[in-house]
């Protein structure tokens, strides 16, 4: 309590002896008087726990917040009711209840169904409201836009209120696009002050009033010109002009003074300037009398001339005497008469009244000639003039005030007259050259005795055609200024006379002189400035082309004048300004300018001879330019498979040119799991300044996407940051697509169907349950299996069942189902069934099944499936299908039936739209037994399966691969061995013939005295140069090697008898008893490289050399062997091993290592 009194109490229950525990969750938890804000909540308490209930904590879940968090509390133990409040319009619920003793807190209660709060109008208007001057006529409004969440309904867009404040005149603008953060308005009144305030409006209302944003349009030119312009002739050469004030409403900003416009019919107009915006009236002068000219005035501000005051004021000068009669001349002269035309004074200055003509004697005063003629009369002819002699005519034109002034003409009396002489070349000096004109002076040529009346001029523009300068030059000067020429261009003139006969021919051509440079010509356009710091612009403008610098490109450049704005502007001399040379720069940064204020620019050309004319002044705005820099560490990350939180930071402080209004979000989808139906548009969110965290909802499911971040203030947009992708979270899949049944048979069908619309996911597979629609005790049951591809083969079905498919297909979990039903066998459009089935059975091969066919349907029959059932089962199995269109028979093989079963026959016919009832044999076939199987199958065995030709085809076969292998190696030795014979018959025939004489004697006499010697492994296998029967014939000395002679192959070897033994040194070797074992008769040549006699030891008596007869000469070289030394004993010190010989009982046992290489004595070939 206080010390008001006591407050409201807070009770708590208690039952003394029971311990406390946890509540249980509340129950039946029902809605009603949903609300914009709030919620009834209604529900059944559940147990209390032995304890009062401290406190009901409602819980809520969203689509923006899929995690439950508290909403709502209220202390009421023994509530029923609960007002929810605090929640948001326009937005998607779930609520549970959770109570609370105090043990703790209860478990929560079942969620409330999904409901939906109502609309309300936005929770306030755009923040941030700020107008700056685009124009004169535009002003540029931005805001930062409402949250999705802060629109409380359905967001429409945003009304745009703005109020001229002189006028007090107020107009509104429709928005519609919620997201849009800037609007240009335009048609706005020229330099007036404006309020702008903004609303965001939704379906059912509008938000308050934003703050008011006050701005002025730019400065502009009048719209019109003064009001009651007065115009009164004062003389005949002056007029007095007089006007009013411009009406403000047009003015458009400060007048800085007056232009009076003036000119007469068929004249260029001309103006008086008034400097000052206090003046009224004017006196125009030295114009032409008795003329009426046309009047109008206009105001001008700093920015140009505004429009002309209208319509025109028409006032005549007062009348005066006239100006000299025009073009006098004398077509007809002789030497005693003359005749005079004229035409009507160009300044008749009044209404002409008479002409008078007077004529006398050149340089005398005697015998004056006058005579005056009316005002219609335009000729007069002299007589009894004097021949040969000059005569001075003159005419005047008379008006109501007086005789005016006098032309006069020179004429020559005689009958010889004739064209005159053109003048001489035109002649040009340095001196009287400008940058605008040309004075050039010529010799007039002879007058052709009728003097001149008025000379010529034609000018060529660098070396074009000669143009006629229209002015008429007076025939009595010698020289003439052209005006109105380009600066640095080339001229030349000529010059022709003209007396009253006709024109002269033209002069010869001047030299070609060109003019000086000049001030540019032009100036700039398309001047913009872009604010780039809050303190510095960026200038652009186009650049002006070479021809308009006047000649003088080389110095030329750009001057920028710049100056804040304000009611009293300096001049522009006295104004700051930068240059920047190069006629081809077309852009300035201006720096260190004061914030806050509106500055005016202005760019003129200038070059070494002046300035060039002005652009029109552009203001902008200092003190706020777009960022410069993008926010900074821009992350995405996940949330669900709708929603991706982004974070960033501002970007650097001296980058963000003032202070951010907002950000803005683009994304865009750049990768979706299931086909993009259209092309992707980027969309945008906006978010304040003060957000650097922001969730992007409602995204797709599974889709990447790329996002940029912005930050933008009221001077517009800066740089996106760098893009990056961010992929949302899989979800459950949708329902597949095109479900379809086809093949579909008695007991089996093939499901297909397409992948979901909305993937959400990687499609890692489908689960597929069928089951009877109806339920059926006999055979009732669901069936579910998996599949990864889009269909599948069902089968056993029932037959002329009806089932249920339901397909799903799988991500991170199924989601939901697509169905159809289907009913197995005949369908709307399948053909009849075949009629008349007669199953024959034939003794050895196969069931002959002949039927009728019937009514093929909506399609032609396209085949037939042949079906079987033993006796024994029910089901039926597809034994065959056919699809080469309708058949009338067909067999059936026993290979494809079980031996010694009994079976049924049905068949099937089939089209494109399904299949037939089935045609069902009415008997039974028992095929035959294994035995009887076998029986037939020798019986008709066909030849190819028969023993002798398998038989035969194997020996057949062998030995032609034996043949074949034997003629390769024939041919692949056979030029070998010719080379190796053919070397060492080169060798044998080299020695000499003592010397193989006495190794002959030596060893006949070394032979043992009897024994048979045998070789139980003398020989290697053919070829190899190691085995002991095909050693060297002549094996060189022991003196000739560094290293031991070769040692024998293993081998054992005995003598039985001289007379044996001598057969090794017979002359025919057919007869020796040395065989080579068939066993080793392949040797390799890898160890026959011991010496360089070794490798001339290549078995020139091998095998194949011995029966090819390679060369007699190696037969005879046996008998002239050299005998070998010491062949008995050999030392140990050969590296590879070392032979021992030794007589036991008349019998040489020899053994060796192996790939030894000692050669025996008396072994010569084998046969």
């Amino acid at each position: 309590w206080t010390s008001r009194g006591a407050g409201r109490p807070r009770v708590a229950t208690i039952q003394s002896g029971v311990e406390p525990v946890l509540p249980e969750p509340p129950l039946k938890l029902a809605l009603s008087n949903i609300d914009a804000f709030s919620v009834v909540l209604q529900f059944t308490p559940g147990f209390d726990g032995n304890s009062s209930i401290l406190t009901w904590s409602v819980q809520a879940q969203t689509p923006r917040n899929t995690t439950w968090y508290t909403i709502f509390e209220v202390s009421d133990p023994d509530a029923s009711t609960i007002t929810v409040g605090g929640l948001i319009p326009f937005m998607q619920y779930k609520l549970r209840l959770i109570a609370v003793n105090v043990v703790g807190a209860s478990k929560p209660s079942e969620p409330t169904k999904e409901f939906q709060t109502i609309q309300a109008p936005p929770s306030h208007p755009p923040r941030n409201v700020t107008v700056r001057a685009m124009s004169a006529t535009e002003l540029r409004v931005r805001w930062i836009p409402l949250q999705q969440i802060e629109w409380y309904g359905n967001p429409r867009g945003y009304n745009v209120t703005f109020t001229e404040a002189r006028t007090n005149k107020s107009k509104s603008i429709a928005i519609e696009d919620h997201t849009a953060n800037s609007y240009v308005l335009e048609a706005m009144e020229e330099f007036a002050l404006y309020e702008i305030v903004m609303q965001a409006y939704n379906d059912v209302g509008s938000s308050p009033s934003s703050p008011k944003a006050i701005e002025r349009t730019r400065e502009s030119v009048p719209s019109v010109g003064p009001s009651n312009v007065e115009a009164n002739a004062t003389s005949s050469t002056t007029i007095l002009v007089r006007w009013g004030e411009i009406p403000v409403v047009h003015q458009n900003g400060q007048i800085e003074g007056y232009k009076v416009f003036y000119g007469a019919s068929g004249s260029p107009y001309q103006y008086k300037n008034i400097p000052r915006n206090t003046t009224f009236t004017t006196t125009l002068t030295e114009l032409r009398k008795f003329v009426q000219y046309h009047i109008q005035v206009l105001g001008y501000t700093r920015l140009g001339d505004g429009a002309l005051s209208g319509p025109p004021v028409r006032v005549q000068t007062f009348e005066d005497v006239p100006g000299p009669p025009s073009n006098v001349s004398f077509p007809d002269v002789s030497f005693s008469t003359a005749r005079i035309i004229w035409d009507t004074p160009e300044d008749p200055n009044g209404e002409i009244l008479a002409y008078k003509v007077m004529f006398h004697l050149n340089n005398s005063q005697e015998r004056i000639f006058s005579k005056e003629f009316p005002a219609s009369d335009r000729t007069f002819q002299a007589h009894d003039l004097e021949a040969e002699r000059y005569y001075m005519f003159s005419v005047a034109a008379q008006t109501r005030l007086g005789w005016g002034k006098t032309a006069s003409g020179l004429v020559l009396t005689t009958n010889n007259r004739e064209r005159p002489q053109p003048p001489s070349m035109p002649q040009v000096s340095r001196s009287q050259v400008q940058s605008r004109q040309i004075t050039f002076s010529w010799t007039p040529g002879p007058d052709g005795f009728a003097p001149l009346r008025y000379y010529t001029v034609q000018k060529s523009e660098n070396s074009g055609p000669f143009q006629i300068i229209p002015e008429r030059v007076d025939p009595t000067l010698t020289s003439y200024t052209a005006n109105n020429l380009k600066p640095f261009t080339y001229y030349q003139f000529r010059i022709q006379g003209t007396n009253d006969i006709g024109p002269s021919s033209w002069s010869g051509e001047s030299i070609q002189v060109q003019t000086l440079p000049a001030a540019p010509a032009r100036g700039v356009t398309g001047l913009r400035v872009v604010p780039i710091t809050t303190t510095s612009v960026e200038v652009h403008w186009e650049v002006i082309e070479e021809v308009h610098w006047s000649g003088d490109y080389e110095t030329g450049g750009y001057r920028v004048v710049y100056q804040p704005v304000s009611d009293f502007p300096t001049a522009l001399e006295a104004t700051p300004k930068q240059e920047i040379l190069g006629i081809r720069q077309g852009k300035m940064v201006l720096s260190d300018l004061m914030e806050d204020r509106n500055y005016e620019i202005v760019v003129l050309p200038f070059n070494s001879e002046g300035d060039g004319p002005a652009s029109p002044p552009v203001t902008v705005y200092v003190g706020e330019a777009v960022p410069t820099g993008e926010p900074q560490g821009v992350r995405a990350l996940p949330i669900s498979g709708t929603e991706v939180t982004l974070q960033w930071r501002p970007p650097l402080a001296n980058m963000q040119n003032g202070d951010l209004l907002g950000y803005k979000i683009f994304y865009l989808v750049t990768d979706s799991p299931q086909a993009l139906e259209k092309k992707q548009e980027e969309e945008i969110e906006v978010v304040p300044a003060s957000y650097l965290i922001h969730n992007l909802v409602f995204l797709d499911k599974y889709t990447e996407y790329r996002i940029q971040v912005l930050a933008f203030n009221p001077a517009g947009d800066g740089p996106r940051s760098p893009p990056i992708t961010v992929r949302t979270k899989q979800d459950l899949p949708g329902a597949p697509m095109n479900l379809q049944f086809s093949e579909i048979t008695m007991t089996s069908m093939r499901v297909t169907w397409d992948p979901p619309r909305m993937r959400n996911g990687e499609i890692v597979g489908y689960i597929v349950t069928y089951e009877t629609a109806e339920q059926n005790d006999k055979f009732s049951k669901q069936v579910k299996q998996k599949v990864t591809e889009g269909s599948l083969l069902v089968q056993p079905l029932e037959e002329e069942v009806t089932y249920t498919f339901m397909v799903r297909a799988l991500t991170i979990d199924f989601g939901p189902p697509v169905s159809g039903n289907v009913t197995t066998g005949p369908q709307e459009g399948s053909p009849m069934a075949p009629s008349k089935l007669s199953v024959t059975k034939t003794p050895v091969s196969s069931v002959d099944m002949q039927w009728v066919n019937g009514a093929s349907g909506k399609g032609p029959i396209l085949g037939y499936y042949i079906e079987t059932r033993r006796k024994d089962e029910t089901r039926w199995q597809t034994i065959v299908k056919t699809s080469n269109g309708p058949l009338t028979d067909y067999s059936v093989s026993y290979q494809n039936l079980l031996p010694s079963t009994s079976y049924l026959f049905r068949v099937i016919s089939y089209n494109r739209y399904g299949i037939s009832y089935p045609a069902y044999s009415s008997e039974t076939v028992v095929t035959p037994s294994k035995l009887y199987f076998e029986y037939a199958y020798l019986q008709y065995k066909p030849f190819y399966r028969q023993t002798w030709f398998m038989v035969t085809l194997a020996a057949t076969s062998i030995v032609i691969i034996i043949m074949v292998v034997a003629v390769l190696c024939v041919k692949s030795k056979s030029y070998k061995y010719k080379q190796e014979a053919q070397k060492t018959l080169e060798e044998s025939m080299a020695m000499d013939i003592d010397d193989r004489q006495a190794s002959d004697l030596s060893l006949y006499r070394t032979r043992p005295s009897g024994g048979t010697l045998n070789i139980g492994s003398a020989c290697g296998t053919l070829g190899k140069r190691s085995t002991l029967g095909r050693k060297s014939i002549h094996p060189p000395p022991p003196p000739m090697h560094g290293k031991s002679p070769p040692r024998p192959s293993p081998a054992s070897v005995a003598y039985h008898s001289d007379e044996e033994s001598l057969k090794g040194y017979d002359e025919n070797p057919d007869d020796s008893s040395v065989t080579e074992k068939p066993s080793e008769i392949s040797s390799t040549d890898s160890q026959g490289s011991e010496s360089e006699n070794e490798s001339v030891q290549s078995d020139p008596h091998s095998f194949v050399n011995h029966y090819a007869n390679v060369n007699d000469s190696l037969r005879q070289s046996w008998k002239r062997q050299k005998p070998v030394r010491n062949y008995s004993s050999y030392t140990d010190s050969e590296p590879e091993g070392s032979a021992v010989v030794s007589l036991n009982g008349g019998q040489i046992i020899m053994n060796n290592m192996a790939r030894s290489r000692a050669p025996l004595p008396g072994f010569s070939s084998f046969v």
